[in-house]
C-alpha cells in the first residue's frame, strides 16, 4: 500500500510542474499529439503489388478462380506457378516471393 501512496504522491507533484511550467506541458500533451496527427495521414498502410506464388494441388475450376481472382486484384502480383509445396516453400525462403498460396 504504502508504494501506491508513494507513487501517487509523485503523480501529484508532476501535475502541479506541469500546471507551473506552460512550455513543458506543451511539449508533453502538444508534440505527440502533432506527431500522431503527422503520422495518421503521412503512413499508407495499403498493401498492394506483393510478389506471389501459387502451387495449386486441386486443380478444380473453383481453383483457378480463386487463383484469378487474385491475379486479378491490386494485392498480389502472381509471378510463379509452382507444382509442389515444397517449391513455394524454397522460394518464400529465398525472398524471392512474399506471399505463398497453396491450395
Amino acid at each position: 500500500m504504502k508504494t501506491l501512496t508513494r507513487i501517487w504522491a509523485i503523480v501529484l507533484k508532476e501535475v502541479l510542474q506541469l500546471r507551473r511550467d506552460r512550455l513543458t506541458l506543451g511539449m508533453v500533451v502538444g508534440l505527440p499529439l502533432a506527431q500522431m496527427l503527422m503520422f495518421g495521414y503521412a503512413i499508407n498502410t495499403d498493401v498492394r503489388d506483393l510478389r506471389a506464388a501459387v502451387a495449386d494441388a486441386a486443380q478444380t475450376h473453383l481453383s483457378r478462380e480463386f487463383v484469378q481472382t487474385v491475379a486479378n486484384s491490386q494485392v498480389a502480383d502472381i509471378v510463379q506457378s509452382v507444382e509442389r509445396v515444397e517449391e513455394l516453400e524454397t522460394l518464400l525462403r529465398r525472398g524471392d516471393i512474399a506471399i505463398g498460396v497453396h491450395l
